[in-house]
């Protein structure tokens, strides 16, 4: 785990949002960090396919990536909810976090099992959950 995520996990954990404005920073936060990390796993996975090769780079990109994810994802459900636009936040947010983590995790597999279609599943998979996570960050902006 990158020492960002080890200090934003720190922050979050000992500032918890009281109001809609603290829960929606803290999720752009969140975000903002997992549209790094889809868009960081999506180019690995296309480098690795592209190229015919899983290299030890590209496993712990993706090993980075997922967890910097799953980091974000753990955050914002321990987050308390503090009113109903903060808890509109979280249930879309939620899930595309959820499918972010679970499609980084099967490019790896694809990619380690020499699985191509399950890896090109997933990276066409982080290109449309990353845009729908921009879309989101652009909102909260």
């Amino acid at each position: 785990m990158g020492l960002g995520a080890v200090l934003l996990a720190l922050v979050l954990i000992g500032v918890r949002p009281q109001t809609d404005d603290g829960f929606r920073s803290a999720v752009e936060t969140g975000v903002q960090d997992a549209v790094s990390s889809v868009g960081t796993a999506r180019l690995a996975g296309q480098t690795a396919l592209r190229d015919g090769t899983f290299a030890s780079y590209e496993s712990t990109v993706l090993e980075d990536t997922r967890e910097s994810v799953a980091t974000a994802l753990s955050d914002l459900a321990e987050l308390p909810v503090p009113g109903q636009d903060s808890q509109k936040l979280r249930d879309e947010v939620l899930p595309l976090l959820q499918e972010s983590v679970r499609q980084i995790g099967d490019l790896g597999t694809g990619l380690a099992e020499d699985d191509r279609a399950t890896a090109t599943e997933a990276v066409d998979g982080l290109a449309g959950t990353g845009e729908k996570l921009a879309a989101v960050l652009d909102g909260l902006r």
